[in-house]
């Protein structure tokens, strides 16, 4: 039974499904191109805080799409930026068609104050949101609005490449790495699933936010991944796609993430945690969603020194008196689909209350993981590898999977493989272009032995290889570089 204490912080934060949080947005001042669309496909609804350095990029990939401007509304969302991002927008309202300029009065003080103006203003059969650093592959709205066109799902799901510096790499692979689909419910899904939600790469029937009343609540994190998980709650069946999508900026002069992971950062998380968990019912769903979620806040919180909030023993007992008034008992065991043995121990001292085990476990594992980062310190039992024991009384934690080159023959490269995760398959990656991936062909001769055919036109500077396993996690060949560059100088 949830309190009546959590009830009006539900409440306040505009958790409930009334009008309260239409009746809290800012007035605004609205400008439009002069030709916008009546009906239009597609509403993109763009909020933006001081983001002038990335907003050429992100409105260039959206007035160039092959979609077509008159199906698009482009809904522009200020929160009275302080920077020239006013002057940005302006100069494209003058030159294009169907971009709608709301600059807000009053600073909302995060993104979902400008998303709920965007939902309330957006008039397109289909609803995406694109943070104002982010930008889109040209093709994507015509790809992502066609796919639900013939899905007839309410919710799709689609490729994502984060941009770190202008290095490409691959985004929330369990959107696509299983293949384009259709109709695929919801309880299916791998716990990998939820590990984003967030707005890239996702596209909504607006019908299905209209008629559920959904919207962002009045937090600046994790408003967006309640919103997403709610709507596709709704959904029941979603459609996925392979191709490209949206481009996710990381780059390392926009604002640092680290330090903005801090106790506000905490407790806004759990309280968007219990939410879910007291509003939809215990299944596959919710039990992966939940899962991962903790499974994050458990290596932010209990594992991590470099965030916004000091390591301390309070710091690990203000998480779990959060956790247990927000979340509480669960009817599960969500350590069953954390991904490291790191999390998991410190998982088992959580419900132990063991607070001084995560303390120690946490400074000796923090110094065995310097060790094999920086010196390469590993121990090997069994055909498994683990973190080196600096301290015999801490318990040993596997490392996932080690991958070592051992030769390279007539384009067969011959390698050993520790891991207790199971090897999905192996590829070939482009480097410069990460959506550009082919399997490759593989014999496993023993436990720990496997060979790779390696295609005549691989080329170690353009392409990279990679062991795919279980939750889709990707990993590299040790060695791998020294092996082929010595055969192929032999040979020449």
């Amino acid at each position: 039974m949830i309190s009546k204490k959590l009830e009006e912080e539900f409440a306040q934060n505009n958790y409930l499904e009334d009008t309260k949080w239409q009746l809290e947005l800012p007035t605004y001042e609205k400008t439009i191109s002069t030709r916008v669309a009546n009906k239009p496909k597609i509403s993109v609804i763009i909020a933006n805080y001081n983001n002038a350095p990335y907003l050429e990029k992100m409105l260039d990939s959206l007035v160039h799409q092959t979609l077509g401007l008159d199906a698009i509304q482009l809904l522009f969302i200020d929160d009275k930026s302080t920077d020239n991002s006013a002057e940005i927008v302006e100069k494209y309202l003058q030159k294009y068609s169907s971009i709608e300029f709301y600059q807000l009065k009053e600073n909302t003080g995060g993104a979902h104050g400008p998303r709920n103006v965007g939902i309330l203003n957006a008039r397109g059969e289909y609803l995406v949101f694109l943070d104002a650093d982010d930008w889109y592959d040209e093709n994507a709205l015509k790809y992502m609005s066609e796919i639900l066109d013939k899905s007839g799902d309410d919710m799709g799901f689609f490729g994502i490449a984060q941009s770190i510096d202008g290095k490409l790499s691959l985004k929330s692979k369990a959107y696509f790495f299983d293949g384009a689909q259709t109709g695929r419910d919801i309880q299916e899904l791998p716990t990998a699933f939820y590990e984003w939600l967030g707005p890239q790469g996702i596209m909504l029937r607006k019908d299905l936010v209209d008629e559920n009343k959904f919207h962002f609540v009045n937090q600046r994190v994790a408003d967006d991944v309640t919103f997403f998980y709610q709507a596709l709650r709704a959904a029941k069946t979603i459609s996925q796609g392979t191709e490209l999508t949206t481009y996710l900026n990381r780059d390392a002069d926009n604002i640092s993430l680290s330090k903005s992971i801090n106790r506000t950062f905490m407790i806004s998380w759990f309280r968007a945690l219990g939410f879910i968990n007291q509003k939809f019912p215990d299944d596959s769903s919710k039990e992966k969603f939940l899962s991962r979620r903790i499974e994050w806040l458990i290596y932010d919180f209990l594992l991590r020194r470099d965030i916004g909030y000091r390591f301390s023993k309070k710091r690990i007992i203000d998480f779990k008196e959060s956790f247990d008034k927000y979340i509480g008992e669960l009817a599960f065991d969500p350590s069953k689909h954390f991904r490291t043995g790191a999390r998991v121990v410190v998982w088992q001292y959580l419900i132990a209350d063991d607070y001084d085990a995560i303390v120690k476990f946490n400074h000796w594992h923090s110094v065995r993981h310097l060790a094999k980062r920086y010196l390469g310190l590993t121990e090997k039992k069994d055909n498994r590898y683990y973190f080196p024991t600096i301290n015999p009384s801490v318990p040993k934690v596997a490392i996932n999977m080690r991958a070592i080159a051992k030769d390279y023959v007539k384009n067969e490269l011959f390698l050993e493989i520790y891991t207790h995760e199971n090897i999905k398959n192996f590829e070939m990656r482009n480097r410069k272009n990460p959506f550009e991936r082919r399997q490759l062909n593989y014999q496993k001769q023993s436990e720990c032995n496997y060979s790779l055919d390696i295609p005549e036109d691989f080329e170690r500077k353009n392409w990279e290889i990679l062991i795919i396993s279980s939750h889709y996690q990707e990993h590299r060949i040790e060695k791998l570089d020294k092996i082929m560059t010595k055969k192929e100088d032999k040979a020449s």
